[in-house]
């Protein structure tokens, strides 16, 4: 008697619409390596050290709660996502913490909210932002201060002044590639940017490293969104409607003009393009339907200018996701409703069809 072999069952004829969890976990996660090696490069030890602590922690927290519950087919993807989501964490925390104290409170925090929020994988609550809060809460002395003031606020270019008196380091190659963009691309459009814009946004040289790297921010987005325009709807609508708000908005309460406020300085501080790039739109905690991703979108905007303002803020994206998330909750019980009634009606349709 021979044993046959068992037909393996392939799913080669098919063909995904988006990819999967997994294989947009790994992606996130090979982008985000890209600012960690950064972090090496130029040597910042002490935030390196602590996206390893928060990296550990998320990863503990997953072995902990997989010692005492019982395994779940919606958890395959969940140690893989845990690594992502401490390389957020870390990426948002200040390198003046301890490693010691990041590494027990994201593990702390990480179990808490994951095991009460809906899942390992995909807990509605998005918990790198809570770690972050929570890290904020027990010593909010140790992140860096608004660099803007009501002063700065009635200048015209506030990001211009912090980059002249030594805010923001200016690169020695600053100067030569600011050159070559105004007389090759500026010049059509008869302006110029000034010195040190470039430096912006190369590297801020802030405290947390989600701060940082927003030229590689900008890269990692075309190659994250560019295989689907669905999921740039939140990111770009989030980003359009802070900057827009801070455009219009961002000085009346100081200089009672309209249209004067610094957008550069809003995006590029803040961490704005990491949380629009990598946070705000994560898996779990944003509306299904086109439409509730735009409201969602929108709000998320609109949270960012009243909490953040015109920028230089050290936590407050942080809060801008932990609100949207409760506002996405409201948004997917209106889908939720909505669908039901849609399938009511579709039903009763039916019958009387087959009545008739």
């Amino acid at each position: 008697m021979t044993t046959s072999k068992i037909n393996k069952v392939l799913i080669r004829p098919f063909t995904y619409i988006h990819d999967s969890i997994g294989n947009e976990a790994t992606k996130i996660l090979c982008l985000l390596c890209v600012q960690v090696i950064l972090l090496a490069i130029t040597q910042s030890w002490r935030s390196l050290f602590n996206v390893i602590a928060t990296v550990f922690g998320s990863v503990g927290a997953y072995y902990i709660n997989q010692k005492f519950n019982k395994y779940d087919i919606q958890d395959y993807f969940s140690l893989l996502i845990s690594i992502v989501q401490g390389l957020i964490t870390g990426m948002l925390v200040p390198s003046t913490f301890m490693p010691v104290s990041v590494f027990f409170i994201t593990m702390i925090v990480m179990l808490v909210v994951k095991h009460f929020f809906g899942g390992f994988s995909y807990s509605w609550a998005n918990p790198c932002v809570y770690t972050v809060v929570i890290l904020w809460i027990v010593g909010y002395k140790l992140f860096p201060q608004y660099l803007i003031t009501s002063d700065l606020l009635t200048m015209r270019n506030p990001s211009q002044y912090l980059i002249e008196n030594g805010f923001f380091k200016i690169y020695s190659q600053d100067s030569s590639i600011t050159d070559a963009l105004n007389t090759s691309i500026f010049s059509i459009f008869k302006v110029s940017v000034p010195e040190g814009y470039v430096s912006l946004f190369w590297d801020t040289q802030s405290i947390i490293p989600a701060f940082r790297f927003n030229f590689i921010t900008i890269i990692s987005s075309l190659l994250l969104f560019c295989d689907d325009l669905v999921k740039i709807i939140i990111p770009a609508l989030f980003l359009f409607v802070y900057i827009l708000l801070v455009r219009i908005f961002g000085t009346v309460l100081y200089s009672n003009s309209l249209m004067q406020g610094d957008m550069i300085l809003a995006l590029l501080t803040s961490g704005t393009l990491f949380i629009a790039v990598f946070v705000i739109g994560w898996y779990g905690t944003t509306p299904i339907s086109i439409g509730g991703k735009i409201a969602y979108g929108i709000v998320a905007g609109i949270l960012a200018f009243l909490i953040c303002g015109n920028g230089t803020s050290p936590v407050g994206m942080a809060f801008t996701v932990l609100i949207s998330n409760v506002v996405s909750i409201i948004i997917q019980q209106y889908e939720n409703r909505r669908d039901r009634i849609n399938l009511i009606k579709m039903l009763n349709s039916a019958k009387l069809m087959e009545d008739n």
